[in-house]
């Protein structure tokens, strides 16, 4: 058994990454759902682990927002990665290999392309905010591409692409999971399609003329399920089986021996888990499924007679039953790898009669394929959750990160350290993993830091410079709550935690900057803890927790402010929900967050996605972006701790952040819309202008903070496709320092 840690240096950025992190959308979050509950516009919905389903996939979404242009000056900092369901190397073009991109397994990805072997990548520019979840080639090198716009091909090495419309099939609901390609005839293809939340009953579809007609050739299963995989007999085309799964669970497997005129379901044995993968090769079938929401794991069958029996092949040695897709050696039928959803890549030589699991020092990677380079048995790729593309050229001895060029890592929040600005952090996470990166040198290079490989929600830096970071589970990988990194670069969990399951949903984080043992995190309960929206206070540097509030239930606390006065006595918190009277505003404290009250008295009714900021230059102002409506933000303030607000009488694009500047009590940054762009006020939020120069190509803006830099401060974004940053005017700062820059937890 092989589980050793990852080890390996990240693209252009040339950061050595730490061992154990590995990982996934995230979600770009709107005003008019919930925190817990967004994944990309789909339902999210977890288990009492805290493990998500996959996304579910309603009608295609409407165009993302354009990003805006006008000052600033951004650029890219990384870290390079992104979700990559697949990764095809070309059999007829060297050192061409495709990567297909699905934020969380859902809208809104692209694809990338290789000329060298998988050492740099370039979007492919057909799939612009457009997700490819397989791909395949054909013997004469002619690609496919199943996306989330039905199925796309392309006759010039994947440099362009043509798309094929779905006959028959709802062009909102025509997004493809699955291609295969006849062995005997190239011009016959199959393909797996949506279920669209159980509203579309057409899930496999088959063209006989390369892409121009398809017809229908869904099995009679009893209702709509997503077509995950197909095999096709190698030496006979009419033999093929379709393998199905649901969204939050269940799974078929159908076969036909007579190109599917007639189905036989062929999954008895199989438990109804869900099935993602399926290998034949015209004697033995192979099966892998599973998935991590309700711990509905399978593993890896095989049977020789077309499912009529099973025999699980995976065996006692393996930590995690939930398999991705399966390889088999093109030059040895016994050399059989599998990736997992978490637990790396498994592999064995011997025919499944025994295992080396978590290979090559993938035990930690959230792997979504895995494939051998067409006729060699040494060359493999992998495409991974958040870590993009893995490759090992000796078999699967080794693999490293081979994702320079790739920027489509999912970030949910990014902080800069007070002690010094070239500290950087940013948490990532998928639907049921994540992690940390940092970097020492301003965003130049990363480093995967040792932190648990669950969904990370926070990131920020304490007065001293210690770096925290917020889990926000599943709890079956390590407990959720907050982690402490320690000088040795291990982290510690410090809670807090309300029992074995998963029952602390957290997001928000403040430290004090007079007393180093005072911390606050904001969130809510989750499953048997109940719903409710919670504040979190440790006045001893984490060693226990008080929950000092608990509101209505289906509310989260977004954001934690305290009113610098050096008394620590008044604080802000700001809250997201859908119950009436108040959808979404603020509560507060005047006595040191022991006790809190609803504080809505000035603001709309209307007060969801409120994000908050103080500046150094006037901490008694607390500062709070809020959308208004469903498609509009607005800007408010309170003077007195929250006990009232005013509104700046600015309306514009949905907000996603707001920062103070910490030297300039006139200057307010705020990221927005769901393509990124930014916007400065230099009148206290009575009128902003566009600050988002270089941000053309920029993912959904999540969180920002500015740098304490006593010369130079830079504004920070953490978006759906990486970190970027921008040089800000005024003179820095040179007085107190807060969590994660200067915008607040």
């Amino acid at each position: 058994m092989n589980t050793c840690c990852l080890s390996f240096v990240i693209g252009s950025f040339g950061a050595a990454l730490a061992s154990g992190a590995i990982a996934a959308p995230s979600p770009q979050t709107y005003a008019v759902a919930p925190h817990a509950d967004i994944l990309h516009g789909d339902a999210v919905r977890s288990d009492a682990r805290g493990a998500r389903a996959r996304a579910t996939h309603f009608a295609s979404a409407g165009a993302p927002q354009p990003a805006g242009t006008g000052t600033g000056n951004w650029s890219l900092l990384g870290p390079p990665g992104g979700d990559v369901t697949d990764v095809a190397a070309s059999p007829t073009a060297a050192g061409v290999v495709l990567a297909g991109v699905a934020p969380g397994g859902t809208w809104g990805g692209t694809m990338y392309r290789s000329a060298d072997d998988g050492a740099t990548w370039t979007p492919v520019a057909n799939f612009s905010n457009r997700s490819v979840h397989d791909i395949e080639f054909a013997p004469d090198g002619k690609a496919w591409a199943a996306t989330q716009d039905a199925v796309w091909s392309s006759i010039d090495d994947g440099v362009t692409w043509t798309h094929h419309t779905l006959t028959g099939v709802d062009p909102n609901n025509d997004e493809v999971f699955d291609v295969a390609i006849d062995p005997s005839n190239a011009d016959t293809i199959w393909i797996g399609i949506t279920d669209a939340g159980g509203a579309q009953a057409v899930n496999l579809m088959r063209s006989t003329d390369g892409g121009t007609t398809w017809t229908d050739m869904t099995p009679p299963h009893g209702g709509p399920m997503v077509g995950a995989a197909i095999a096709i007999d190698p030496t006979d085309s009419n033999t093929v089986i379709a393998g199905f799964h649901g969204d939050f669970g269940g799974g078929e497997v159908w076969v036909t021996t007579n190109g599917g005129a007639s189905w036989d379901e062929r999954d008895a044995g199989l438990n109804g888990e869900p099935i993602n993968a399926l290998a034949y090769d015209g004697t033995r079938l192979l099966v892998g499924g599973g998935q991590l929401f309700g711990s509905q794991f399978l593993g890896l069958y095989t049977s020789p007679d077309l499912g009529v029996t099973w025999t699980a092949l995976d065996d006692g040695t393996w930590p995690l039953l939930v398999v991705t897709d399966i390889a088999v050696d093109p030059n040895d039928s016994q050399t059989i790898l599998v990736s997992t959803d978490g637990a790396g890549i498994n592999r064995t030589t011997n025919g499944g009669t025994s295992w080396d699991t978590g290979i090559g020092g993938t035990g930690a990677l959230a792997a979504q394929s895995i494939r051998f380079a067409p006729g060699s048995s040494t060359e493999l790729f992998s495409g991974a959750t958040s870590l993009a593309v893995w490759k090992s050229s000796d078999g699967g001895d080794t693999f490293a990160e081979s994702a320079t060029g790739i920027s489509e890592l999912p970030l949910f929040a990014i902080a800069s350290s007070p002690t010094d600005p070239q500290q950087i952090a940013v948490a990532f996470q998928g639907n049921n993993s994540g992690g940390v990166f940092s970097s020492s040198d301003g965003g130049a290079t990363w480093v995967v830091e040792s932190a648990p490989p669950t969904r990370y929600s926070k990131v920020g830096y304490s007065p001293d410079g210690t770096l925290y970071a917020i889990s926000s589970g599943p709890s079956s990988v390590a407990p959720e709550g907050l982690y402490r990194r320690e000088s040795n670069g291990s982290w510690t969990s410090l809670g807090p935690d309300q029992g074995d399951l998963y029952e602390s949903d957290l997001a928000s984080l403040r430290f004090s900057i007079n007393d180093p043992n005072l911390i606050l995190l904001g969130g809510s309960d989750f499953g048997v803890a109940g719903f409710a929206v919670t504040v979190w206070r440790s006045t001893n540097a984490g060693a226990d927790w008080t929950k000092v509030y608990a509101g209505r239930d289906n509310d989260f606390t977004t954001d934690i402010e305290i009113v610098e006065d050096g008394t620590d006595q008044n604080m802000v918190a700001s809250y997201d929900g859908f119950t009436d009277p108040n959808q979404g505003g603020a509560f507060n404290s005047t006595d040191g967050g022991a006790t809190w009250n609803l504080a809505v008295t000035g603001l709309p009714d209307y007060a969801r996605a409120p994000r908050l900021c103080t500046s150094l230059a006037n901490p008694g102002t607390i500062w709070m972006s809020l959308a208004t409506d469903a498609s509009h933000s607005g800007v408010y303030h309170t003077e007195d701790a929250g006990a009232s607000w005013s509104s700046t009488g600015w309306t514009g694009d949905f907000i996603a952040d707001i920062a103070c500047d910490p030297s300039d009590p006139q200057v307010l940054y705020v990221a927005q819309g769901t393509g990124a762009k930014a916007a400065r006020s230099a009148d206290q939020g009575a009128t902003f202008t566009d600050f988002d120069t270089g941000l053309d190509n920029a993912g959904g803006p999540r969180d920002i903070a500015i740098t304490a830099d006593t010369s130079a401060p830079r504004l920070l974004m953490a978006t759906s496709k990486g970190s970027y940053a921008t040089p800000i005017p005024g003179g820095g700062v040179t007085d107190r320092i807060f969590a994660d820059g200067f915008d607040g937890p």
